[in-house]
């Protein structure tokens, strides 16, 4: 099965805390739902024709797909955790930069040398990497004609595509991950010439 990445659209705290980590429950804004709605006709216009859409369970995530499927008529799978947001530890959610905890800086200096730590409700870089071999092997290989979207987040489908480029540690994947860019609603892979 071909599978495409998709970000979700503009949620809530990427307008009023856009430097902050993400709260999982925040919600996909008017501005998101209309960025979604311009990739599906994207999608349609290039004639993808997917088989199914599959979710992070995080609201601005399931609200993209929910308008995806709609849009595209094509059936959504439920919402699976495999596909969620890299969990950042719970005492930076919503925060921005110069609002970090003093645990928290002293985790992030250190955490390429010990990827298996983790603060209090977040994930470590082994554990993601782990949720990304699994996510980006979930799906299988390639099969023409089978197209699967899939609604996610930016660090995540980061971890995927470094997976995918041939990274093979925690540490690597992860770096990668916080230097991959996706615009809202964007496309990944998107060469342009989607079948």
């Amino acid at each position: 099965m071909t599978t495409l990445w998709i970000r979700h659209g503009t949620s809530l705290d990427g307008i009023t805390r856009p430097h902050a980590h993400a709260r999982p429950d925040t919600p996909l804004t008017a501005r998101g739902a209309a960025q979604i709605a311009a990739t599906a006709h994207t999608l349609r216009d290039r004639g993808v024709r997917p088989a199914i859409v599959l979710t992070s369970p995080h609201p601005r995530a399931t609200t993209s797909a929910m308008i995806l499927g709609a849009l595209l008529g094509v059936p959504l799978a439920a919402p699976n955790p495999l596909y969620a947001e890299w969990r950042a530890p719970d005492c930076v959610l919503g925060k921005e930069p110069d609002e970090y905890p003093l645990e928290y800086l002293t985790w992030r200096r250190d955490r390429l040398r010990d990827p298996d730590s983790a603060l209090a409700g977040g994930e470590s870089l082994t554990a993601l990497y782990e949720r990304a071999m699994a996510a980006a092997a979930v799906l299988g290989p390639p099969v023409e004609g089978h197209t699967a979207l899939v609604v996610s987040h930016r660090v995540l489908i980061g971890a995927v595509a470094a997976i995918i480029a041939g990274a093979s540690r925690p540490q690597d994947v992860f770096q990668a991950a916080r230097r991959f860019t996706l615009a809202p609603a964007g496309i990944w892979p998107d060469s342009g010439q989607l079948r």
